[in-house]
C-alpha cells in the first residue's frame, strides 16, 4: 500500500481479533516506528510487546494500579471499572506500549521534542500496520501517567508512557468509517511580513 493511501485509510478500530502481526510484520512495524524523526538521535522511544498470557498478567497490573489510585484519592473502587482495567488489553491480540525514556544526564534536546519523536514513532507504527493490512488503535488514559504502571514497565517516574498501540485484524463484517477526506479549512494560513 502506498504511504498516502495508508495515511488516508488508517482508522482507529476499538476491538481487534487474531491474527496479530506475525514476527516478521511486527519487526517491520517496529522498524518503521524506530525511523521516526529524532532530533539529536537520542532514540528516546522504547517498545514493550504485550500478548497472550503476558498481556493477561499485565491486565492484573492495570487493575491493581486502578485500585491503588482509588485508595490514593479516597474514592471507592467501581467493580466494573476494575474488571475493565484487567480485561482491556484483550481488545486486541497484540499491544505495543510505546514509552519515552529520558536520557541519563543533561541533554541539549528538550524533553518535549523527545516526546514528539515518540509520538512520531507511534504514527509510523500505525501507518506501517495499516499498510500491512492490520487494524490498530492508539490508546492512552490514566495508566499512562501512573508511576506504578511505569515501574511495571521498568521505567522511571521521569519517563513517559506515550501510547498503548493495539494491533490485530479488523473483525469480519466491521465496516470502518470511510477514509480521511482532508479538510484544510481554518487550518492553514500563510504568514507575511
Amino acid at each position: 500500500m502506498h504511504v498516502l493511501e495508508a495515511i488516508r485509510s488508517r482508522r482507529s478500530i476499538p476491538r481487534l481479533v487474531e491474527p496479530a502481526p506475525d514476527e516478521a510484520d511486527l519487526r517491520t512495524i517496529l522498524e518503521a516506528a524506530a525511523c521516526a524523526p529524532d532530533h539529536g538521535k537520542l532514540r528516546p522511544f522504547r517498545f514493550t510487546v504485550l500478548r497472550g498470557e503476558h498481556a493477561d498478567a499485565f491486565g492484573a497490573v492495570l487493575e491493581d494500579t486502578y485500585r491503588a489510585r482509588c485508595r490514593d484519592q479516597g474514592t471507592e473502587v467501581v467493580p466494573a471499572k476494575a474488571t475493565k482495567e484487567r480485561s482491556k488489553l484483550g481488545r486486541a491480540p497484540l499491544v505495543v506500549v510505546v514509552s519515552a525514556m529520558r536520557p541519563a544526564g543533561e541533554s541539549p534536546i528538550p524533553w518535549t521534542e523527545q516526546l514528539a519523536a515518540c509520538a512520531a514513532a507511534c504514527q509510523n507504527a500505525l501507518l506501517a500496520a495499516t499498510a500491512l493490512g492490520y487494524g490498530s488503535m492508539w490508546r492512552t488514559g490514566e495508566p499512562c501517567y501512573d508511576d506504578r504502571v511505569k515501574a511495571a514497565l521498568a521505567l522511571s517516574p521521569q519517563d513517559a508512557v506515550v501510547a498503548f498501540l493495539y494491533l490485530g485484524t479488523v473483525p469480519e463484517g466491521l465496516r470502518p468509517r470511510a477514509g480521511c477526506e482532508p479538510d484544510l479549512d481554518g487550518l492553514v494560513r500563510e504568514w507575511r511580513a
